[in-house]
């Protein structure tokens, strides 16, 4: 299955090289200039690696990378800097990035660095569920009715950044592919609603879309991504 690759640096040439060394069939990659971008793709889908610039133009990659692994735990993250860290910093980097690597960098090095986090066959992790859109192979799911209140979060993009808010809704109905849901917010395609609880079986979704259902309420239809 295809592998998602996010690059962040401001230099064109290092997102041009590494897109061309990390293409391949197995592999789909997108490249952004600065952290606000990158913020915006990992709400719309979780990536399986991310290769992120130290010193971006809008923000730190470290505390981008904080952000990054707060709404997508498993993504991993390869920091990459020209400019030598203090000892907090590497320490900092250690701690929570999936490896390290200091510019000029060898693209050889990066092609394993991305064999070693994905997998050398390029094969999925059954364990997550991707934005690959496998609930739209012609399959119908039985939708159940449940009346069910729920907390869930929703990773919403606003002001700039990329905000986890807790909110509550009620379950109108269930199936094995997604929700039917009733809430107070305005959730919009695209969303990533990650889910708390037993009634749940699934622990992130997708919005799928999103109407208003009157009395200032949202009905929104969210698409199952990854078991619990």
């Amino acid at each position: 299955m295809v592998k998602k690759i996010l690059i962040v640096d401001d230099e064109a040439l290092i997102l041009s090289g590494l897109s061309k060394c990390l293409a391949n069939s197995n592999t789909v990659i997108k490249t952004v200039a600065n952290g606000a971008d990158a913020l915006k793709e990992i709400s719309l889908c979780p990536y399986d690696l991310c290769f992120l610039d130290v010193r971006l133009p809008d923000t730190n990659g470290l505390y981008l990378m904080k952000k990054i692994k707060r709404f997508s735990s498993e993504t991993k993250v390869v920091i990459m800097t020209a400019h030598p860290l203090s000892d907090d910093l590497r320490k900092e980097v250690e701690d929570n990035a999936f490896n390290f690597i200091s510019k000029p960098f060898d693209l050889s090095h990066i092609k394993a660095i991305a064999e070693l986090a994905l997998g050398k066959d390029g094969s999925r992790n059954e364990s997550r569920a991707s934005c690959d859109q496998e609930f739209k192979e012609g399959r119908l799911f039985l939708r159940k009715p449940l009346e069910k209140t729920i907390d869930y979060f929703a990773g919403v993009f606003e002001g700039g950044e990329l905000k986890l808010l807790t909110l509550t809704g009620s379950v109108i109905d269930i199936s094995d592919g997604g929700i039917g849901l009733k809430t107070g917010y305005n959730l919009k395609p695209g969303y990533m609603i990650r889910f708390s609880g037993e009634t749940i079986p699934y622990e992130v979704g997708v919005v799928k879309w999103s109407m208003p259902a009157g009395d200032n309420s949202f009905r929104a239809g969210i698409e199952f991504m990854r078991r619990a």
